[in-house]
């Protein structure tokens, strides 16, 4: 049986980093906003897939990929008291805080401890979809 390897926090902030250079305008509310724009979450996509231009959506491959999206963080802004999904933390940033793709990757890079999931609380959400 073979082992398969998944990706922890900082690997996703490399990914995050990559996926800027390809659509250098930050999307808030979707993935991808035009031909230009992604959130944090659609830089990693961007990076890790050749996306066509066309706005279609990717796939959930980037859960099973990185398994740390599936670990429960604080939110890490100021005065916010949230506790959610890695993933929806990302979004949440991304979205509410609107912190830039840099922020997000730096926060990740200095915050993330490996890629060991943990299980929600019965009062946690589950990782947003968007499309």
């Amino acid at each position: 049986m073979s082992q398969q390897h998944h990706h922890g926090t900082k690997e996703l902030a490399a990914f995050i980093r990559d996926g800027m250079t390809k659509r250098t305008d930050q999307a808030f509310g979707d993935y991808f906003t035009g031909q230009n724009a992604s959130c944090a979450l659609g830089a990693a996509y961007e990076a890790m897939y050749r996306l066509p231009r066309d706005g279609a959506h990717p796939t959930r491959d980037l859960d099973w990929f990185f398994d740390c999206l599936d670990t429960v963080k604080a939110c890490p802004a100021e005065g916010c008291k949230k506790k959610l999904f890695l993933a929806a933390i990302l979004v949440h940033l991304n979205d509410d805080h609107r912190w830039s793709r840099a922020q997000i990757a730096d926060w990740l890079e200095k915050n993330g401890n490996g890629s060991r999931p943990v299980e929600a609380s019965p009062t946690g959400t589950v990782p947003p979809t968007r499309g």
